[in-house]
């Protein structure tokens, strides 16, 4: 997966999520669930919106794996199968 797909991903996380989490110090490996991400189904619908709208795909909430909201790698690895 690409380092500009992490970026991305990172961007919707620190505009949906991480705004005072300490952002910058969130690793690519780091368990989002520290931050809240996926928590609840609110956020899980909230951040699978924006992950649509940055990177123009359709994200099935019923087909997301559920260690997708693990990390931004694995938001990243399953974005990058997905990108054209």
């Amino acid at each position: 997966m690409s380092d500009a797909i992490k970026s991305r991903v990172k961007k919707v996380l620190s505009g949906s999520f991480l705004k005072d989490a300490g952002f910058p110090e969130l690793g690519d490996g780091a368990p989002l669930i520290d931050y809240g991400v996926g928590v609840d189904s609110v956020s899980r619908l909230e951040f699978l919106v924006a992950l649509e709208e940055e990177f123009g795909v359709r994200l099935d909430e019923a087909e997301i794996p559920p260690d997708f909201f693990e990390s931004v790698d694995s938001i990243s690895g399953y974005i990058s199968r997905r990108v054209p």
